[in-house]
C-alpha cells in the first residue's frame, strides 16, 4: 500500500491499510518520512538530530564527508560534491572557477580554506544550471585582531537587507547565478581555516555562510558579490 493523503483517505478510501500507511507511528522502528511542515508547540527532546541546516549554521560538520584538493586542483576549477567538506590548498595564484552541485533540498556544500588565500585573482561559484542563489545580504565585520585569528561568529546570509555595514556589506537577487570572491593581497578575511558554505533550504536557491579567517588588517576581500551570468 501506499501513503495518502488526508483528503483520499477521508473522501477515496476504501481500503484500511491505506489508513495504517499513511499514519506516523512513533513506535515504528523504520524510517518514516514527513513531507509537511510540522509544529511543536511544547519541548521537543531528542538523543540526535542529523540535520545539514545545523551544520550550516554551527559549523559542526560531523557526519559528512571528506574531499581533499590541491592548488592544482583550485586552480583547474571543480565542481563541488554535495554533503561534503572540501579542504582547499588554494593559493589565489590564478584565476579560480568552482562549481556547485545542483541546488536539491537540505544539500550542504563547504570549502574549507587550508592556504593563504591571496594572490590577488578571482575565485568564482556559479551554480549548476537553473539554480540560483537566495535573496540575501551578508554583513561582514572587520575586527582585525590578528593574522590567522577566525572572525566569529560565521556571516550567515538572511533575508533581511542591511544598511549599516560593521565592515562590507553584500547583497545577493534571486536572480544571481555566480558568486565572485577577490583573493585579495596583504589584508583580507581568506586567510588559513576560513570556510564558506552554501545551504540548499529551498530547492533551486542556496543560502551562503561565511567565517573568515584574518590576514593584516582583516578586512573583508575586495569582492565578495553576486551576478547574474
Amino acid at each position: 500500500m501506499a501513503s495518502k493523503t488526508r483528503s483520499f483517505l477521508k473522501d477515496g478510501n476504501r481500503d484500511f491499510n491505506n489508513v495504517l500507511d499513511s499514519m506516523l507511528n512513533l513506535a515504528d522502528s523504520s524510517a518514516q518520512t514527513v513531507t509537511s511542515a510540522v509544529t511543536v508547540n511544547n519541548s521537543l527532546t531528542a538523543t540526535h538530530m542529523d540535520s545539514n541546516y545545523m551544520r550550516f549554521v554551527t559549523g559542526d560538520y560531523d557526519g559528512l564527508a571528506i574531499s581533499t584538493k590541491t592548488d592544482a586542483n583550485c586552480d583547474s576549477g571543480f565542481t563541488f560534491a554535495a554533503n561534503t567538506l572540501t579542504e582547499c590548498a588554494a593559493v589565489g595564484d590564478a584565476t579560480n572557477a568552482f562549481v556547485l552541485p545542483a541546488a536539491t533540498l537540505g544539500t550542504l556544500v563547504v570549502m574549507r580554506i587550508t592556504a593563504q588565500y591571496d594572490g590577488g585573482n578571482n575565485a568564482t561559484f556559479t551554480t549548476a544550471a537553473g539554480d540560483f542563489y537566495a535573496a540575501q545580504t551578508l554583513n561582514f565585520i572587520t575586527q582585525n585582531a590578528g593574522d590567522g585569528i577566525r572572525v566569529a561568529p560565521r556571516v550567515i546570509g538572511a533575508s533581511p537587507v542591511a544598511t549599516q555595514t560593521l565592515g562590507k556589506i553584500s547583497t545577493f537577487a534571486a536572480t544571481h547565478n555566480t558568486l565572485t570572491l577577490s583573493t585579495t593581497a596583504t589584508n583580507n578575511q581568506t586567510n588559513v581555516g576560513a570556510e564558506l558554505s552554501f545551504y540548499c533550504a529551498t530547492a533551486g536557491f542556496w543560502r551562503i555562510a561565511f567565517l573568515g579567517s584574518e590576514l593584516g588588517t582583516g578586512v573583508m576581500n575586495a569582492t565578495f558579490a553576486g551576478s547574474a551570468v
